[in-house]
């Protein structure tokens, strides 16, 4: 009879707890269901970069050197990234040099200053809505070893990232998700 009880409450035990855990992780779900850092993984392409004068302007198209801008972004979905974008047609340009690089005309040199890239490890505050971006190696020597922040909104296949700054202009790029299927 007491091993008939016994066996009854433990029954019943196993099933309360078996009910608690269905409970928690219904209320407690893992960090990653929710988390943003797959979200980013992938190719991205520049589709615009805008900017607004004042907090009450319109966001609007750059004009100036960033103007029609292309290039890419990747996430790799295990925390390195890099980034590459250039000026409108930079493809194209002819060089008026060649050989070794102390040979480059002004002209050349110029040419490749339009040219921004890192390269570095990220991580996602979700809470947040931040991205951070730890770079290693830029062609920039004062990026090297410093962390650029951005905020981020996602929507349908377009990622915004806008420099988080106080001060005005502000920029964000808009980053299209690529079609990777072969």
């Amino acid at each position: 009879m007491i091993s008939k009880i016994f066996s009854n409450h433990f029954i019943i035990l196993i099933w309360l707890a078996s009910l608690l855990m269905m409970h928690l992780s219904f209320h407690f779900p893992d960090e990653k269901d929710h988390s943003d850092f797959e979200r980013f993984t992938g190719r991205w392409s520049l589709f615009v970069v805008e900017s607004k004068v004042d907090s009450i302007s319109a966001w609007m198209p750059r004009k100036d050197h960033y103007k029609n801008r292309q290039g890419f972004i990747i996430y790799d979905g295990i925390g390195g990234m890099g980034v590459h974008h250039v000026t409108e047609h930079y493809q194209d340009y002819q060089f008026e040099s060649y050989g070794a690089p102390d040979n480059l005309t002004t002209n050349d040199l110029k040419h490749l200053a339009n040219n921004f890239v890192y390269f570095g490890k990220y991580r996602v505050i979700d809470s947040l809505k931040i991205i951070e971006h730890h770079i290693e190696s830029s062609n920039l020597p004062r990026l090297w070893a410093t962390v650029e922040k951005r905020a981020y909104v996602f929507s349908d296949d377009t990622l915004t990232l806008s420099p988080i700054t106080d001060r005005y202009p502000k920029s964000r790029l808009k980053w299209v998700k690529m079609d990777d299927e072969w």
